[in-house]
């Protein structure tokens, strides 16, 4: 059995239909898929309703890793660095949470301290988690507003 049989079996399974391979394939055939472009307006930051899904596609271009933190010293440090990358006018950054294999019933605290601040923050837009090998279930990437920086330290 040569590659190209393997490859055809694998095709018919039901797997191979949920896999993200096979949906990336599928995106590019129909002329979707566009990988990690993104379309910017001369100031190089995309702005309006349509961007959101650009933004969603696009590389982090900041992170923060919460390895090792303590709840508190999680929620301190989230808060400074969403107000710090919108200063720095930042559209789209990182949080790595970890998942949690560590804790004593397995479950990560640190991510639900995330997902707290990020929604109780007035700096966040939108936030997901990213592809399995960009952090998965460990990780958080978050979509910025613009210009917020001081209406946020009253929270």
């Amino acid at each position: 059995m040569d590659f190209k049989e393997i490859f055809e079996k694998w095709e018919k399974t039901k797997a191979a239909k949920k896999s993200r391979f096979s949906h990336i394939i599928a995106e590019k055939e129909a002329g979707l898929y566009r990988g990690n472009e993104v379309e910017q307006k001369k100031s190089g930051y995309l702005t309006g309703r349509s961007s959101l899904g650009k933004l969603r596609s696009m590389r982090s271009q900041d992170k923060l890793d919460l390895h090792g933190y303590t709840s508190e010293e999680a929620r301190r440090a989230i808060k400074q660095f969403l107000e710090d990358s919108v200063a720095q006018r930042l559209q789209k950054v990182m949080i790595v949470h970890g998942r949690g294999l560590h804790s004593i019933d397995g479950k990560g605290v640190i991510r639900d301290v995330v997902r707290d601040v990020l929604d109780n923050s007035p700096l966040v837009r939108d936030y997901g988690n990213p592809r399995p090998v960009e952090g998965g279930s460990g990780a958080v990437w978050v979509i910025l507003q613009r210009g917020r920086a001081v209406s946020a330290r009253g929270k």
